[in-house]
């Protein structure tokens, strides 16, 4: 589960890292009191699970409180990244110097937790990565033993060595809450460097084990944003940065189809297992989910029918293409009652095809032209 930004800062906040003061509004109104209260000039933000809000058009400055209502009313009945924010954060104006990266996330491969540090960060930070490939370090951390204060001042050092210390501390609270909150990711971007002379985390992120949700009732709200509209549904979805949308039935499968994707040179859009015996309901809600994201350009069906049966999918893809939608979809259908089910998709002009690897090539070639 990804807490929004607010949820973020407030957590870091009760560990004594510094954050903006800010306000959650949920209508025009309370945005123009909080950046009264702020003095008039604010930074309103969209409260949406999904970074880059930026880029869209999702974080902006206003000068004054009668300014701030009307970007809000205008940000509330937007959509980024096609989802609706129900509530903005009213921040501060930082005037800031620098910008520095430091976030943790979970190794698989180590079996262990990951921390990184850079002197760059931001909105580009992955462009800086590429651009400054040495600014950037990795240490390594034993969650059995924890992060010490060698590896946070390590950190640190890579950072801003004039503020070692300050940034080391930083470090270590990073991952006081991430055992406190069981967070498999978090991260500053940025840690900024104010004109004052100021550290200041203007940007937080965490995101919390969905397996041990159990032990924080405060996240007890329904998750928002399309994973967890997803969730509702039954459905297992989780969204990527890609363009093409993926949907198999079985988790295993819908790994294999993200992998082709990815091996035959295309972006999986999205993880999205509609599971082992999937009624035309669930593949038709599993469709509707992929397509809501305005980044996809093409659908990708991947099914190998056991337990699940073909005409079942085939009747829910047919109501979804009939529900005139916009995105083409590019379907493997083998199995039981595969047969027939691509015969119900060739009557509504579906192609189907014989492997996923000829589908997937289909759908690349599609989303690139």
């Amino acid at each position: 589960m990804r807490l929004l930004e607010h949820e973020a800062k407030k957590a870091m906040e009760k560990y004594g890292i510094p954050v903006p003061k800010g306000f959650v509004a949920k209508s025009p109104e309370e945005a123009r009191d909080a950046a009264e209260k702020l003095g008039g000039k604010a930074v309103l933000k969209a409260q949406i699970p999904t970074g880059r809000r930026g880029k869209a058009g999702g974080v902006k400055l206003v000068s004054s409180a009668d300014e701030a209502f009307l970007t809000a009313r205008e940000m509330l009945s937007s959509e980024f990244y096609g989802l609706r924010p129900r509530s903005l954060l009213v921040e501060q104006f930082v005037d800031v110097k620098r910008e520095y990266y430091i976030g943790g996330i979970v190794d698989r491969t180590a079996r262990g937790f990951t921390f990184i540090s850079s002197a760059h960060g931001g909105m580009d930070v992955e462009e800086m990565a590429l651009k400054y490939p040495e600014s950037v370090i990795r240490v390594p951390i034993n969650p059995l033993i924890g992060m010490m204060p060698y590896q946070a001042r390590t950190l640190a050092k890579n950072i801003d060595r004039e503020r070692e210390k300050e940034i080391a501390e930083i470090a270590l609270k990073l991952w006081r809450i991430t055992v406190d909150y069981d967070a498999f990711m978090l991260e500053i971007n940025p840690l900024a460097l104010s004109s004052d002379g100021k550290l200041i985390a203007l940007d937080a992120r965490i995101e919390v084990d969905d397996n041990a949700l159990f032990r924080h009732p405060e996240f007890s709200e329904e998750e928002e944003g399309r994973e967890g509209e997803a969730a509702r549904k039954g459905l297992s979805y989780v969204e990527l940065d890609g363009d093409i949308g993926t949907m198999a039935n079985g988790a295993g499968l819908a790994m294999a189809t993200m992998d082709l994707v990815h091996l035959m040179g295309g972006r999986p859009a999205n993880f999205c297992d509609i599971g082992g015996g999937a009624s035309s309901e669930m593949v038709y809600a599993g469709l509707e989910m992929i397509s809501s994201n305005p980044k996809v350009k093409a659908i990708v069906v991947n099914t190998l029918c056991g337990i699940t049966d073909g005409v079942e999918v085939a009747k829910g893809i047919k109501r979804f293409v009939e529900g005139r939608a916009k995105v083409p979809l590019f379907v493997r259908l083998s199995g039981n009652r595969s047969k027939e089910g691509s015969e119900i998709l060739e009557k509504i002009g579906v192609k189907t095809y014989k492997s996923a690897e000829d589908a997937i090539k289909a759908a690349i070639f599609h989303s690139s032209h």
